[in-house]
């Protein structure tokens, strides 16, 4: 077992009660975790609610990472801890997956909060990287995954690494969605 767990930071510009309300009421969680599946209402509550426990602006997922929120001149600091890999041995074979899954979440959160505030989203996933023919400006880079702001989708987010791509849009109609959807399909 390692010693330490995966500590993640991102700063967002919005006030900590914004923020943290942002992980207290599920349709805000809606509009940063995850990506568009049948089962993201359970998974909302099976993580957030019914497996946390809170202390101020602090959240315990599971029993052990925590997800800590302080103020900053910039607005908000979310500090994500995971606990050490073998915590729980029977997530150890995903456990970098899950990391990497939080670092696209934390930063779906930054966007929505800095980009789009209370506004909803709709997203596309791919499990693997995809092309879509578009380029835009950085909004962050970590060790195995990028994003980039992409105005034309409302301004949307791409999120891409070699497991996934994950394309959050604002605005878009169920055809704009389904014609973007074909096109990564066909990449």
């Amino acid at each position: 077992m390692d010693d330490e767990g995966v500590r993640i930071e991102i700063t967002v510009a919005a006030p900590v009660d914004e923020v943290w309300q942002s992980f207290r009421d599920k349709q805000k969680i809606r509009h940063w975790h995850g990506w568009d599946i049948p089962e993201l209402d359970a998974e909302i509550d099976h993580i957030y609610f019914q497996n946390a426990e809170e202390d101020g602006t602090t959240l315990i997922v599971h029993g052990h990472d925590t997800f800590a929120l302080t103020p900053v001149p910039e607005g908000t600091r979310v500090v994500l801890t995971r606990a050490p890999k073998g915590t729980s041995p029977e997530w150890d074979d995903y456990y970098d997956d899950i990391t990497e899954g939080w670092i696209t979440f934390l930063h779906q959160l930054k966007f929505a909060h800095e980009f789009h505030p209370g506004e909803a989203r709709r997203t596309l996933f791919w499990p693997a990287q995809v092309d879509l023919g578009v380029s835009g400006k950085p909004f962050f880079s970590a060790a195995n995954q990028s994003g980039q702001v992409i105005e034309e989708w409302g301004p949307g987010l791409l999120v891409t690494c070699p497991k996934m791509t994950v394309v959050t849009t604002y605005g878009f109609s169920d055809d704009e969605l389904e014609a973007l959807r074909q096109k990564g399909d066909a990449s």
